[in-house]
């Protein structure tokens, strides 16, 4: 059966023809008038009339800036008229096109349905499709497919004309520092400002507090603060809305805001963070006066105690290092960094646990959330030796850092050591002392590492960098092997003794240090009248002590790896007896035999406390080769001098070696039990268990 088709929907072209003449217009109207302040500043105006001196100069240079804005300005807007007008022809063209589609369908409609009326059954007629309304409706059918393509090609010329006037507008919108996109209001205003700073300074400024007042305020949710801080991105970089809004957050606004980021589970990759990070790294500080700025980017923000919203803190903190770009504009400033870091390793040590560790939100990565760690890593990226030093200038922070292990195998620490102890000056001096302090604190007399918390894995990462900081500032060494065995009130000057002990088991680092120590004996005074065994020259001291120190560090490593394993046969014993705990006290003689079969399998798993240590291969020095280098360095290899000078210098050096010996001591690590240990302690262990079984008590102790 043949129906009569429904008529295709033929809709009008989307656009409002009328709006958009009203708008081509206002265009209209803004090009003229930027087509007269054209003409004014290219006139008499240019060239600040009555003005004198710099002023004259500074007022001729922004009439400049501002006719050349007028000039870029004015040919954006002809273009955009220009273009929006044609398109508002093509608009309007086309919609009296689709109006005579409309007409030409009603028009057909009427003469195919005039035509279907014609016969005398309509029913019978189109059940039996008879021919003539067969033809009928194929012709309209016909029609209103040529109807459908030509009003889709009309649609579609209309569409593509949109787009390619939107292409145009959008390249006008340069011409302002626009992109032609929504939210292009702040990035405009950036753009003029930094064009005409004479309005663009104050109207920053105003935007800075305006969104500082917003987001400290009122409460709101995360996504209220995320959309303020959108709009705000593109405006974050100037220093006069980043000096305003950092003035008017303080120091108690820009914890809160740290704080609110730790809520934010995607908190480093929210607009906020990124606001934060350029404003922190824009703002101007001044040098004159009271500067809340500066007073910002010092504070202390997260405490060592449980005071406050630390943890909270701590997690901003590391949202906003995580989308820093060191070295770039949108970065914290790299000495605000730093001090941030000395903070939070200072909670790290007190609390035990990774400052922010109790701010993580359930299911997130602590990495993600380990500031400390990004410190580390944006001053790394930074390669400034400034910050380094000033994070490394602090013992405590040495001592976290060096308990730590790291996911790189410590290569950014390694370069942040690098950056920190080659600085130069004094804060590079105080990174080395520091780094020393910390390698050898918790080394007691006897070489127990018990407090001793240096990671080795970290050690060998960063012992070359510190070396080679050593080596740069080596008066360190000097004083520290000069006063080896002074009286001191202080544990320091041991412990950085120990440091450089320590140090030199890094054979390549303590190869560092020497050359540069014996470049500088090379160049001292070799006055033997004024100096004796009792007070040797400083020339030979420092050589002979630094033989010392080594002879220490190859003996301490051997007893630390003594005790090492020694912990860790005490470790095994200990799971072990907490397992073998219940068998082997059960009653009777079931326990006696399982107590038994206990002692073999302790032995034979070597889970009874036992270890072995091969012998101490290290390298070994003593007061004979100090005496042997000295003259070597001396004489010289022909060894043509003096024997009687050569003798003093022998003595001198022997002396200082002992010295340095006196003042570290002799480590002297655990010794492993001997066989004859064991075996009585399995005579004994039997004995017991016989003693037991003659008590008459049915039970087998131990």
């Amino acid at each position: 059966m043949i129906v009569v088709p429904e008529p295709i929907p033929l809709d009008q072209p989307p656009g409002n023809a009328e709006a958009l003449r009203e708008v081509v217009q206002d265009v209209a109207r803004a090009a003229f008038h930027l087509t007269v302040l054209s003409g004014e500043l290219a006139g008499r105006a240019a060239s600040a009339p009555h003005w004198v001196g710099d002023d004259a100069a500074a007022a001729t240079t922004q009439v400049a800036a501002t006719a050349t804005l007028a000039r870029s300005s004015k040919d954006a807007v002809l273009t955009a008229m220009h273009r929006l007008s044609a398109h508002c022809d093509r608009l309007e063209e086309a919609r009296r096109q689709v109006a005579a589609l409309q007409r030409e369908q009603d028009d057909d409609f009427r003469a195919a349905w005039a035509r279907l009326r014609r016969f005398d059954d309509p029913r019978e007629t189109v059940t039996n499709e008879a021919p003539e309304w067969v033809a009928a409706v194929e012709e309209l059918r016909a029609t209103e497919a040529s109807r459908r393509r030509r009003h889709a090609t009309v649609l579609e010329e209309v569409a593509d004309d949109a787009a390619a006037t939107a292409r145009v507008l959008a390249d006008c919108c340069a011409a302002v520092g626009g992109r032609g996109a929504r939210g292009d209001e702040s990035r405009v205003v950036a753009y003029l400002a930094a064009r005409l700073p004479g309005w663009g300074d104050a109207e920053l400024a105003t935007r800075g507090r305006e969104l500082a007042d917003d987001l400290i305020g009122r409460s709101m949710r995360p996504e209220e603060r995320q959309a303020l801080a959108q709009r705000a991105l593109p405006l974050a970089q100037e220093p006069a809305f980043a000096t305003a809004l950092i003035a008017r957050l303080g120091v108690d606004g820009v914890a809160a805001l740290l704080a609110a980021l730790s809520y934010d589970e995607v908190a480093t990759r929210t607009a906020l963070a990124r606001v934060l990070a350029a404003a922190l790294g824009s703002a101007a500080t001044s040098a004159d006066g009271p500067d809340t700025v500066r007073r910002v980017l010092s504070a202390t923000y997260v405490g060592a105690g449980d005071e406050g919203p630390s943890d909270d803190i701590a997690s901003g903190m590391a949202a906003v290092l995580a989308v820093a770009t060191p070295g770039r504009p949108g970065g914290v400033r790299l000495d605000t960094v730093a001090t941030w870091g000395r903070q939070l390793l200072r909670r790290e040590r007190m609390q035990g646990v990774l400052a922010g560790a109790g701010a993580v939100p359930s299911g997130g990565d602590p990495l993600e959330f380990d500031a400390a760690r990004l410190v580390v890593d944006v001053l790394a990226a930074a390669g400034a030796s400034g910050p380094a030093a000033t994070l490394l200038g602090d013992r405590v922070a040495w001592d976290v850092l060096l308990a730590r292990g790291w996911g790189d195998e410590g290569a950014a620490l390694a370069r942040v050591v690098q950056l920190a102890v080659t600085a130069p000056g004094a804060a590079g001096v105080e990174a080395v002392r520091a780094g020393l302090e910390a390698l050898g604190t918790g080394l007691s007399d006897d070489g127990d590492p018990e407090k001793w918390t240096v990671d080795e894995e970290t050690f060998a990462a960063v012992s070359g960098s510190l070396g080679t900081g050593l080596a740069a500032h080596v008066s360190v060494a000097i004083d520290v092997l000069a006063g080896a065995d002074e009286p001191h009130e202080d544990e320091e000057p041991r412990d950085r003794l120990r440091g450089l002990a320590y140090l030199t088991v890094d054979r390549a680092a303590a190869a560092i240090v020497g050359r540069a120590l014996d470049e500088w004996a090379g160049s001292q005074p070799l006055d033997l009248d004024d100096s004796s065994p009792f007070a040797p020259l400083s020339a030979l001291a420092v050589p002979a002590g630094y033989l010392a120190v080594q002879e220490y560090g190859q003996r301490l490593a051997y007893n630390l790896r003594a005790f090492r394993l020694e912990d860790l046969a005490e470790d095994r014993e200990f799971v072990w007896s907490a397992l073998a705990y219940v068998p082997t006290h059960l009653p009777g003689w079931v326990g006696e035999a399982l107590g038994l079969v206990d002692i073999a399998a302790r032995r034979m798993l070597g889970n009874d406390g036992s270890w072995s240590i091969g012998p101490d291969r290290g390298l070994e020095f003593d007061r004979e080769d100090a005496a042997d280098e000295a003259i070597e360095r001396v004489a010289g290899p022909t060894r043509r001098a003096d024997a009687t000078a050569m003798d003093e210098v022998a003595r001198q050096s022997r002396a200082a070696f002992d010295r340095v010996s006196r003042a570290l001591g002799s480590p002297q690590g655990p010794l492993p039990p001997g066989q004859q240990q064991l075996a009585e302690s399995v005579l004994d262990e039997g004995a017991d268990m016989g003693s037991a079984r003659e008590g008459g008590d049915g039970r087998g102790r131990r």
